[in-house]
């Protein structure tokens, strides 16, 4: 399975922060031809090695580069019951607004369908969105006691959304933030089998980065590798969302700034200058929000570099993207994984030569 039809699978899997495992197999199931080595950490996070041609000669590889994007969505939990209705708090940065009139699953002893419910606009005495404590889920329970013999407490909850094809290359569905830059590492990983890389090329695909870049801090330190770059989505120009957003369907998001690594992102951009490939440059000078922001402090520092794709209704079961822009970014990914060479990593650094300390700069 690849391409859109794989993007189509991982949408729709079930995987919120904490509660990967469903998602986790399908990526497993989708690496296995790609790679050579998989792991899961205690974390949850999936390692995957590629070897590169120095290490199928059984030679030391002249580096490692690491590609990460997290397997995790954000989703719902059960707190409580009321009168039969289920009570929920949110598991990562929900609007409130998206929630209601929605459909969901139950993930408790059964899947079990349920309704996000609101009270009708003839006895509503104003239109403010309820607060989260205010939401209730209704499966059809008819009390609380009944409630209590398929759902606990902590029960996880997912939106029930299609994956739809639109016009001009559009698709739309939830959980794109992460799962389409998932797909694209992937998609790298397939283009990978037709190149000869002398770098070991690591994904890691990581848990909980909605509720604290959890994954990526956990699955970066045990790869350690030497250049990494983080996946993941940016915002996408559409009708009231033009202030710093970028339009869709012309290339992913390489972002600058100062957390990011210089020399590494300049790399990124003569690669893409030399095959001709489209991209775009975002100016990020605070927190991205992204697991680039926890990979570069890893151990003694991680280089890192950020490459997003633009993202149309961010966080909600409508995320939408131009599927060119998930093919761009995979061939980007692999023509910069073919173009690392046993000069790079001393190329790539920004640390003194050996043999020059820091008071004897000429």
């Amino acid at each position: 399975m690849q391409g859109k039809a794989l993007l189509r699978e991982l949408s729709q899997s079930f995987g919120i922060s904490g509660r990967e495992r469903p998602v986790r197999e399908k990526i497993i199931t989708a690496i296995e031809p790609l790679v050579d080595e998989i792991s899961v950490d205690a974390m949850g996070n999936i390692i995957a090695l590629k070897h590169g041609e120095a290490s199928r000669r059984g030679e030391e590889p002249p580096g490692t580069l690491l590609l990460t994007a997290h397997m995790d969505e954000i989703g719902l939990i059960v707190s409580g019951f009321r009168q039969g209705f289920l009570r929920i708090r949110n598991v990562g940065g929900f609007d409130r607004k998206t929630l209601l009139g929605q459909e969901v699953i139950i993930h408790g002893q059964r899947p079990l369908h349920g309704v996000i419910g609101l009270r009708p606009p003839h006895v509503s005495k104003d239109d403010r969105v309820p607060e989260m404590k205010d939401i209730l889920v209704d499966v059809g329970f008819s009390s609380d006691e009944e409630a209590r013999t398929l759902v606990h407490i902590g029960d996880p909850i997912t939106l029930n959304a299609s994956f739809l094809e639109l016009l001009n290359d559009k698709v739309a569905g939830k959980a794109f933030d992460d799962r389409a830059c998932v797909t694209a590492i992937i998609e790298a990983l397939r283009l990978l089998q037709g190149y000869k890389h002398q770098w070991d090329v690591v994904f890691l695909a990581a848990v909980q980065e909605e509720v604290g870049l959890k994954g990526s801090t956990t699955g970066g330190y045990t790869v350690n590798p030497d250049l990494g770059i983080a996946l993941d989505v940016g915002f996408a120009q559409q009708p009231g969302v033009e202030k710093q957003a970028l339009p869709a369907g012309e290339g992913p998001v390489l972002a600058i700034g100062p957390q990011f690594h210089t020399p590494l992102t300049d790399a990124l951009q003569e690669v893409a200058r030399q095959w001709g490939l489209s991209y775009h440059k975002e100016v990020i000078t605070g927190r991205s929000g992204t697991d680039a922001w926890a990979l570069q402090i890893i151990r003694s520092g991680i280089p890192t570099a950020l490459v997003a794709l633009s993202l149309l209704n961010m966080h909600s079961v409508v995320e939408a993207i131009q599927w060119q822009d998930v093919e761009a970014t995979a061939r980007w990914m692999a023509l910069f994984a073919a173009s690392l060479t046993a000069e790079s990593k001393e190329a790539l650094s920004i640390a003194l030569p050996a043999g020059i300390e820091e008071g004897n700069r000429p």
